[in-house]
């Protein structure tokens, strides 16, 4: 990925790349609302200024500490206070980034660590459910976040595996938002997701 210490790297980045045009992909994990708070802040220089360009900005941010832990064993900060950076974001985008995904919940690297696709769902799943619980407990209503989280499968070549995989993924997800957390918006209960 490309080095982003500064604002001016940032800025140097998207250099002639109009922001509320384009929609970003951020694989970027603990740092994620420190890479966004450039994102945007070059988005509004952009604009001169315009506070109304944020709401426009669409993108994506990684943010999906748990698989960290589990999958790769790079992260910054310890549990907690990561998933506080996590649920700080969703409720800053839920006001402020509504075409935002602010979470990208990824199966993909579990997998990449040696799970078969069942585990990769439950584990991606689980991870899911972590980062949906933390944020009603910080005071969040699920129908208020929920749309914009978002998820990263693998996809190995056992074509119908893959395909009962994500068909499972997706009734499953629907099925926890529904009956666990409650949620009432339909954009609740999908399953957005890429591979």
């Amino acid at each position: 990925g490309v080095s982003i210490s500064t604002l001016g790297d940032m800025r140097e980045l998207f250099d002639g790349i109009p922001l509320d045009q384009v929609s970003t992909s951020m694989t970027i994990n603990a740092p994620a609302a420190v890479l966004l708070a450039l994102y945007i802040a070059v988005a509004k220089e952009q604009t001169g200024g315009s506070p109304e360009i944020v709401r426009k900005l669409r993108g994506t941010t990684q943010n999906d500490i748990l698989k960290e832990y589990a999958a790769r064993g790079l992260y910054i900060f310890p549990p907690r206070h990561s998933m506080r950076l996590v649920t700080d974001l969703f409720a800053f985008c839920k006001d402020h980034l509504p075409h935002w995904n602010t979470i990208s919940i990824s199966g993909y690297h579990i997998r990449e660590a040696g799970s078969t696709a069942v585990q990769e769902v439950a584990f991606t799943l689980a991870n899911a459910i972590a980062y949906t619980q933390a944020a009603i407990e910080a005071g969040l209503d699920v129908d208020e976040f929920a749309g914009q989280l978002a998820f990263f499968f693998n996809a190995h070549s056992d074509f119908l595996e893959e395909i009962a995989k994500f068909r499972a993924a997706r009734r499953l997800w629907a099925k926890i938002m529904r009956e666990r957390f409650g949620a009432q918006d339909s954009r609740s209960c999908i399953l957005r997701f890429h591979t």
